[in-house]
C-alpha cells in the first residue's frame, strides 16, 4: 500500500497542527469544522493560515485527514521545508541543533526511531545518513536504543 503523498504547505499544516498534542481525530473533526480558536494556542506556529492550507489541500487533492490517520511522505521538499519539517516533528533547529552546508543538514542528533521516521516522511528525495566520527561510535556502544546518533541530511540526488 502507497503512503499518502503530500505538498509542502500541506505536508506543515499536518506538522503544525499535530504539535499541539490533542489526538489525530479532534484536529481533524476541528479542521473540518474549520474551527481554528481552540487549535492554535496550541500550536507550534499560530500565525500559519489554517484555511488557506486546507483551501490548498482541497484545490490539489491531497488527502489531510489521511495522512494524519496513517501518515505520509512528501511529494517534494526543498531544503527550507525541511529545516521547518525538523522544528515542527523533533524540536530541531539551524545553528542550535544542526549545521547547513549548502544543501546538506549536518550534526543533526536523531534516536533511531526518529531517523526512521524521518526517512519515511522524506526518503523520496532526501536520505539521512548517520555521520561517521568517533563521539558518534563511543555513544552508539553506550545504549545503542535510547542514544542519539549524530546524522547528516543530503540530497539523494545533487
Amino acid at each position: 500500500m502507497s503512503r499518502t503523498q503530500l505538498s509542502i504547505p500541506v505536508g506543515l499544516l499536518v506538522e503544525n497542527v499535530l504539535t499541539s498534542g490533542v489526538p489525530g481525530d479532534v484536529i481533524i473533526e476541528w479542521l473540518q469544522r474549520r474551527d481554528f480558536s481552540r487549535l492554535l494556542p496550541l500550536v507550534k506556529e499560530s500565525a500559519m493560515d489554517f484555511d488557506e492550507r486546507l483551501q490548498t489541500a482541497t484545490d490539489i487533492g491531497d488527502d489531510w485527514e489521511k495522512a494524519i490517520r496513517q501518515g505520509y511522505e512528501f511529494k517534494f521538499l526543498h531544503i527550507n521545508g525541511l529545516k521547518r519539517l525538523l522544528d515542527f516533528r523533533f524540536d530541531r533547529k539551524v545553528d542550535r541543533d544542526y549545521v547547513q552546508d549548502e544543501l546538506s543538514l549536518k550534526h543533526i542528533q536523531l534516536t533511531a526511531e526518529e531517523i526512521e521516521l524521518l526517512q519515511s516522511l522524506i526518503g523520496r528525495q532526501w536520505i539521512v545518513q548517520a555521520e561517521e566520527t568517533e563521539a558518534a561510535e563511543e555513544s552508539r556502544t553506550e545504549d545503542e536504543s535510547s542514544s542519539h546518533i549524530p546524522v547528516c541530511i543530503q540530497l539523494k540526488f545533487p
